[in-house]
């Protein structure tokens, strides 16, 4: 009888294959998981980043249509932005240039509403968009300026 017991002790020592196996693949489909849930996790704080980088240019764009005097003769511009920068924007030659290298990630777009509603009033719409995709990020945003 004693030498039953030792021959189940014996078989129970290890680990079978088929017990390999299934440990191996438990954690394949856990560590799989894992990083779908980190990859996903990035991506949505890359593009939180950027809406947040394009509401601030939007914002700052308002600012300044709304800080400067009315100006009769004013024309369409394009800015390029540096989100990973804090260098000042650059103010393209020609409305909707391309920004000059891919250090640039936003582009803001500022049309003048042609023809005017009325001659003492302006339309601004400002439109962000990516660069070099060009693809809109956000809404975009018109305000009207008015001769006072």
């Amino acid at each position: 009888m004693g030498r039953f017991y030792k021959d189940r002790r014996r078989a129970q020592a290890g680990t079978t294959l088929v017990e390999l196996l299934v440990a191996v693949v438990i954690i394949g489909v856990a560590l799989t998981l894992i990083i779908g849930t980190f990859s996903t996790g990035l991506l949505d704080a890359a593009v939180a980043k950027r809406n947040t980088a394009a509401e601030a240019i939007i914002q700052s764009e308002l600012n300044r249509i709304g800080a400067s005097p009315f100006n009769g003769g004013a024309e369409s511009y394009s800015e390029c932005y540096k989100t990973e920068a804090t260098d000042p924007p650059l103010l393209l030659t020609d409305y909707q240039d391309p920004c000059p290298d891919s250090t640039y990630s936003l582009r803001a777009d500022v049309s003048l509403v042609t023809p005017p509603p009325t001659s003492t009033t302006q339309k601004w719409t400002v439109t962000v968009v990516t660069w070099p995709e060009q693809a809109q990020a956000g809404s975009p945003v018109s305000t009207v300026k008015a001769d006072r």
